[in-house]
């Protein structure tokens, strides 16, 4: 009942720390981003804490990244919050498979360079090779989705139906 409650008052929670922001400190493109707390109270209240951890980490990196621009002017140091991603990911499957190990060797790849040549800004675009490896050479199961009324409404069953009585038996 408690996160439930939690999750109830969570526009109240942004709207305070948005005024917050804003009136006290001057910092209104700062006190937004505390809006984006309402779908990650969300998510992280309801079902598997840490599997919906894993889940949700790149939406609360892009927080805290904002966070330290917004906040603190720290964008251009900022962006390591984003390799928080992988790293929580790794420590909840506590497995690697290929489409990881290909973020891995991009990653390494990007920091090696720019810590060797000192080239942040252009090989940033080395990312995008991620998702076209993964593809193309490692496709995920339910990767292609088919729309037909009957696997909608037993998707729709599964994810919302099931999952509230999950929460209800917590």
């Amino acid at each position: 009942m408690l996160k439930r409650r939690i999750i109830a008052v969570m526009p109240l929670i942004s709207l305070l720390l948005f005024l917050g922001a804003g009136l006290f400190l001057d910092k209104w493109a700062l006190g937004w981003t505390f809006f984006l707390l309402i779908p990650v109270s969300w998510i992280l209240l309801t079902g598997q804490p840490l599997k919906k951890f894993s889940e949700i980490m790149p939406m609360i990196s892009l927080i805290l990244f904002l966070w330290l621009g917004f906040g603190l002017e720290l964008w251009h140091s900022g962006w390591l919050v984003f390799l928080l991603v992988p790293i929580v990911n790794l420590i909840v499957e506590k497995r690697i498979n290929a489409r990881k190990m290909v973020g891995l060797v991009i990653t390494a790849a990007y920091i090696a360079i720019g810590l060797i040549w000192n080239e942040w800004h252009p090989t940033w675009i080395i990312f995008l090779l991620i998702p076209i490896i993964n593809t193309i050479f490692f496709p995920q199961k339910n990767a292609f989705v088919e729309f037909r009324t009957e696997n909608i409404r037993s998707r729709f069953r599964n994810i919302i139906i099931d999952e509230e009585k999950d929460e209800d038996r917590n």
